[in-house]
């Protein structure tokens, strides 16, 4: 997350998506104020941004002027399998930081396994490379998260925000 980062809220004050959580660029977001295409909720008060003819503070946060339905559909991604398994190693039942996991196949890919939420579960890497492609079974059965289980796993911790007004939006 850079240190201007804007965080963008639907039209009903919440974030627009939390996995991954909705945050757009300084760029794009000084481009939809300027073209008025969503209000200023808040703006950071030592990040500014000058032309030759304009100067105005970095918005912090930024909320779209009508609520936008979205599919609440959870996204596959390794690190939603990360927080669906709370970090745990499905294997050895440790908890790992992010950068000691991988995602294995219950079903290898070798013998046809596929990518997908049925078929991968966290695994540390020391784990992930004694199973390589034999028949082990996990500790828990994978399965296709819901929005309210990431939810429940995950903690947005607000001491990662550039700001620490997100918060109040977020939880």
């Amino acid at each position: 997350m850079d240190q201007a980062d804007c965080l963008l809220l639907n039209g009903n004050g919440k974030p627009v998506s939390l996995f991954p959580l909705s945050i757009i660029s300084w760029k794009t977001a000084v481009k939809l104020f300027l073209t008025r295409e969503v209000f200023l909720i808040k703006e950071y008060k030592d990040k500014i941004v000058r032309s030759p003819s304009f100067e105005m503070n970095l918005p912090s946060i930024l909320m779209l002027p009508k609520f936008h339905h979205h599919a609440e559909q959870v996204k596959f991604s390794r690190t939603n399998v990360f927080i669906r398994d709370g970090h745990n190693c499905q294997y050895c039942h440790e908890t790992y930081e992010r950068k000691e996991l991988t995602i294995d196949h219950v079903i290898p890919k070798s013998k046809g396994g596929k990518t997908e939420w049925g078929n991968v579960v966290t695994s540390c890497k020391k784990c992930n490379l004694a199973k390589g492609s034999k028949d082990i079974k996990p500790s828990r059965i994978p399965r296709k998260p819901s929005i309210g289980t990431l939810i429940k796993y995950h903690q947005l911790r607000s001491k990662n925000f550039p700001d620490g007004e997100w918060a109040k939006y977020i939880q």
